[in-house]
């Protein structure tokens, strides 16, 4: 049940950026907002593939998607560093990346005890 909450929580955490996107300066539409978007795409694309696949090749997709968490701390650092976003509204995304990433990494843990 895990791996679909993972899912379903990237799910909302994308459409909640949408309004927050559409902000950003035109210069930054094709760079830093399609960048934000496409890590938000890879997390729910490897979560599903995760979720559908049987095997021990299974724990690299919840690398892929810890890596990608990451990815946005430091995209919407640059975003609050350019005042794109206010201090406020990046704190508020870095707890629901946070919150994704605790979800995640405890996937992992559990995918690595039962080795």
């Amino acid at each position: 049940m895990q791996p679909l909450l993972l899912q379903k929580k990237a799910e909302v955490f994308l459409s909640s950026l949408y309004p927050l996107l559409k902000n950003f300066p035109k210069a930054e539409k094709f760079c830093l907002c399609q960048e934000i978007k496409q890590a938000c795409y890879r997390v729910i694309r490897n979560a599903m593939t995760y979720n559908s696949l049987k095997a021990d090749s299974k724990i690299n997709y919840l690398h892929q998607v810890d890596a990608d968490l990451k990815l946005l701390l430091v995209l919407f650092s640059v975003a609050r560093g350019q005042r794109y976003i206010t201090e406020r509204k990046a704190y508020e995304l870095q707890e629901k990346v946070s919150e994704l990433g605790r979800i995640t990494g405890g996937l992992i843990r559990s995918h690595q005890t039962k080795r």
